[in-house]
């Protein structure tokens, strides 16, 4: 139980106390531990979260202060900075008259006073370095700061803050600040069914939802109320495959989707080309077993799923829900974006979008004809415990390499799908070219030391290619096109790895 206590302590006088924070009003005074090994001063106008059995004396003629008991939690040492004694004690006081009221609606503002004064009493907390900053005003978005306030807790001028800020994260703190609004007004409207403008407002800290919803159009190119309208196709997806990618590339925004933060840590665990889309979506954790019950928080009127990797024991959770729509696994990403257009009555997008993709692969066909046409061409990933040899057919990235946009591959290259090679193997192979894809250095560097690697024809005609491919994903529209363009940039900026 949450209980509050008021002391006044003359020199030399002592009380024992439970784990509590002790705010100490009048004068100062000393907290000893039980045995008295050690001794803090605790200053006027300060609060202390102290241990257990702690005893607290009076250093003066008189010591006031106040006692908070919270049995939720423990911290032991200092966690409040300086806050006034006239703005703290009437709250105080007044909680003191109505902790033992039996009014629930007493208790109510009891518990709702207390926790709302904890929390202004620790808005000023010191802040170590920009990334404890960072970190501090991504949980207060809420709250507005100005860059002085922000510069003297890091203890540093403002123009120094503001500099040293801008090359941290690019942007003035005004902007950053702006733009963690915004990202969070997103999330409201997106994750919370017919929230309106004025409260998404005033829970990212504007109280004028007028001067939010222009700060939104500017930011965002249309004011909150058509945003909210382009999500009124409530769908969430349940699934391994990025299939966000095929609904944005129709118009719908989902409430809920997969993500991987292992594979994209730096941008929410999803591919940095739907990372500014899928701003305000709730993304999934995909890496583990996907609950109904976290995706059911957002109120979707549809889920989109395909069959789970992880524990299929899933499925009757699934199928029990009439909002369901179950996709089997396609041979394409055509036929995946055929199966939701299909879904939403959006079939006239396909065409567009399949006329769009198909004239952007003639025209890096044309562009990359110098590249793909001399030589015999190997693709492989190197793994950690292994060396990936993939086919020519059969694999989305491997389709649209070979058949698509027209790489000559090696008269020994599997059918389709991969085989584990060592490097000696991969020399009797011989090709002329080899493109590594989704490899980290220390990988690459590790065969790049095998005995066999300087024998390749690949690393005598230095034609080792090895592009940033973490993000391509051709499964979808937007990361299709993403694969093609980054592809294309790389053999036209003539970017090779000469023996790693």
């Amino acid at each position: 139980m949450t209980r509050i206590s008021k002391y006044f302590l003359e020199e030399g006088e002592e009380i024992i106390v439970s784990s509590s924070i002790i705010y100490v009003v009048g004068n100062d005074a000393y907290i000893k531990d039980p045995d008295h090994l050690s001794m803090i001063t605790i200053l006027e106008g300060k609060a202390y979260w102290v241990k257990d059995e702690s005893i607290v004396t009076s250093t003066s003629k008189y010591l006031k202060l106040y006692k908070i008991e919270l049995h939720v939690m423990k911290q032991d040492g200092t966690i409040f900075s300086p806050f006034e004694p006239n703005k703290v004690c009437p709250i105080l006081d007044e909680l003191l008259h109505i902790q033992d009221s039996r009014s629930f609606s007493e208790h109510c503002q009891f518990q709702t006073k207390l926790w709302k004064l904890l929390g202004d009493m620790t808005e000023n907390q010191p802040l170590d370095d920009l990334d404890h900053t960072l970190r501090y005003l991504s949980s207060h978005v809420h709250k507005n700061f100005s860059v002085q306030d922000l510069a003297s807790r890091t203890r540093m001028t403002p123009a120094s803050f503001a500099r040293a800020f801008k090359k941290k994260t690019g942007v003035p703190p005004k902007e950053y600040l702006l733009d963690n609004k915004m990202k969070m007004a997103k999330a409201l409207i997106v994750q919370n069914k017919g929230i309106n403008i004025k409260d998404v407002a005033g829970q990212v800290g504007i109280d004028d939802e007028f001067y939010f919803s222009r700060l939104f159009k500017k930011r965002e190119g249309i004011s909150p109320t058509i945003y909210i309208k382009k999500i009124q196709n409530r769908v969430a997806v349940v699934s391994q495959l990025l299939l966000q990618d095929h609904l944005l590339s129709i118009g719908i925004q989902p409430v809920a989707a997969p993500m991987y933060p292992s594979v994209y840590p730096k941008t929410n665990g999803v591919p940095s080309y739907l990372e500014k889309p899928l701003e305000g979506t709730l993304l999934i954790n995909a890496e583990k077993s996907i609950s109904s019950k976290e995706i059911m928080t957002v109120n979707p009127d549809c889920i989109i799923k395909t069959s789970l990797h992880h524990g299929e024991q899933q499925a009757l959770t699934w199928t029990k829900n009439k909002e369901v729509h179950s996709i089997d696994f396609q041979n394409s990403w055509i036929d995946y974006l055929i199966q939701i257009a299909c879904f939403f009555g959006k079939e006239e997008i396909v065409t567009s979008i399949k006329k769009e993709m198909n004239h952007l692969e003639q025209q890096a066909k044309k562009q990359l004809i110098g590249v793909t046409e001399s030589g015999e061409w190997a693709v492989i990933w190197v793994r950690d415990e292994e060396i990936r040899l993939y086919g020519h057919t059969n694999h989305a990235c491997m389709d649209l390499i070979y058949q698509t946009l027209g790489f000559t591959p090696h008269k020994g290259l599997p059918e389709s799908g991969y085989i584990a090679i060592t490097v000696q193997e991969l020399l009797e192979l011989n090709p002329d070219k080899l493109l590594f894809l989704w490899s980290t250095k220390s990988a690459i560097d590790k065969i790049a030391s095998n005995r066999y690697w300087n024998e390749l024809n690949a690393v005598k005609n230095k034609e080792i290619h090895i592009p940033n491919s973490q993000e391509w994903d051709p499964w979808g529209p937007l990361g299709r096109k993403n694969m093609i363009i980054d592809l294309v940039n790389y053999f036209k900026e003539g970017t090779t790895l000469l023996n790693t």
